[in-house]
C-alpha cells in the first residue's frame, strides 16, 4: 500500500506531500455545487480541459520531487439528461482528466453518476451503464482504471450494496472507491463499512482516509443536497442558515480521531488482499490552518501504524 492525499492541483502541492512523507498526490476536478459545467471561469478547479493544458507543469512537478499523481477524478457529475443520454459537454472534460491519467502515469480515474429525477429508477440504472461503459471503453486505451465513488456529492447514488449489484456486473473493470466515512450517511449508528468491506472488499480500487463523527445521522447529506441552492442569491441566506445549524452535527476531524475502527478496516483490506493506494482526505472547516497542519501529520502516523 502507499500513502497519499487529496490536494489542490498546484505545484506547492508536491512539495508539501514531500515533506509529509508521502507517495502520491490525488487531484480532484469537480463540477461546482453539483451542476453542469457552463463553460464560465474554466479554471483548475473546474475544468478538465484546462487541466489537461498544464500536463507540461505536472510532469515537471512529478521530476521535480518524485511525488506521484496517483488519481485525478470529478465528483458531482451532472452529466445524465432527462432522455437518459450523455451530456457531451460534460463528458468532455471526463475525457480530457483521463486523458491527463495517461500524460501522467496516473493509474486511476474516480467517477460519479447523477441521478436524473425525470426519469426512473430502471431509466438511471440502464443510463448509469451505459455512460459508465464508455468511461471504462475510453480509458482502457491507456491502462486506466475507473472507480466509482461512494460519495452522494451531486446526487451520485451508486455508493451502495443495493447498487453496486445492479451496475458492476454490467460494466466490466469498474471498480469501487471506497470511504468508510460516507457508510455514515445510509449505516446507522455504527455506520456499514464493517459489512460494505466483508461484502465487496474484492472490488474496491481505491481507497479514502477520511475521519468522520457525527451527532445526527443525516445533517451532512442534507447539506449536499443544499449545495446547489447557495447559486440562488434570494435563497442564499436561508440555506447558509439551515447549513451552519447541520454542521453542528457532524465533522470530518483527522482520520483516526474519530469513530471509525480504523484497525477493523485494516484487517478487511488485508482480507481482500488490498495492495492498492490510500489517500487521506482533509475536510473540515475546524481542522484548517496550523490545527489542521498536526491533524494532518497525526493521521500520517497513525495510519503507517496499519500499513505492514
Amino acid at each position: 500500500m502507499k500513502l497519499g492525499m487529496i490536494a489542490p492541483p498546484a505545484s506547492g502541492s508536491f512539495d508539501q506531500a514531500k515533506d509529509l512523507g508521502l507517495s502520491f498526490l490525488e487531484f480532484d476536478i469537480n463540477c461546482r455545487f453539483g451542476a453542469a459545467f457552463d463553460g464560465t471561469g474554466a479554471d483548475l478547479r473546474s475544468s478538465g480541459h484546462v487541466m489537461l493544458e498544464h500536463a507540461d507543469q505536472w510532469k515537471a512537478d512529478i521530476a521535480r520531487t518524485g511525488i506521484e499523481v496517483g488519481a485525478l477524478g470529478r465528483w458531482a457529475s451532472q452529466v445524465i439528461d432527462s432522455n437518459g443520454g450523455v451530456i457531451e459537454e460534460e463528458f468532455s472534460h471526463v475525457k480530457a482528466l483521463i486523458d491527463l491519467t495517461h500524460e501522467l502515469g496516473t493509474k486511476n480515474y474516480l467517477v460519479s453518476v447523477n441521478y436524473n429525477e425525470n426519469l426512473s429508477l430502471y431509466q438511471n440504472i440502464s443510463a448509469a451503464i451505459r455512460y459508465l461503459n464508455q468511461v471504462v471503453d475510453y480509458a482502457k486505451q491507456y491502462g486506466t482504471t475507473v472507480c466509482i465513488v461512494n460519495c452522494m456529492m451531486g446526487g451520485n447514488y451508486i455508493r451502495q450494496p443495493e447498487m453496486w449489484k445492479l451496475v458492476l456486473p454490467d460494466v466490466p473493470g469498474l471498480k469501487i472507491k471506497y470511504d468508510p466515512s460516507h457508510s455514515f450517511v445510509h449505516g446507522g449508528p455504527n455506520g456499514a463499512y464493517i459489512e460494505e468491506g466483508l461484502g465487496w472488499g474484492d472490488q474496491f480500487g481505491y481507497v479514502h482516509l477520511k475521519g468522520v463523527v457525527q451527532g445526527k445521522a443525516f445533517s451532512e447529506p442534507r447539506n449536499w443536497q443544499l449545495m446547489p441552492y447557495m447559486k440562488n442569491e434570494e435563497l442564499r441566506p436561508k440555506v447558509m442558515k439551515e447549513m451552519a445549524e447541520n454542521e453542528r452535527w457532524y465533522d470530518n476531524p483527522p482520520a483516526g480521531m474519530d469513530v471509525i475502527n480504523w484497525p477493523a478496516f485494516f484487517a478487511i483490506l488485508y482480507k481482500h488482499h488490498y495492495d492498492g493506494l490510500l489517500s487521506i482526505e482533509p475536510h473540515s472547516r475546524t481542522w484548517s490552518g496550523p490545527l489542521g497542519d498536526r491533524g494532518l501529520r497525526f493521521t500520517i502516523d497513525y495510519m503507517k501504524k496499519w500499513m505492514w
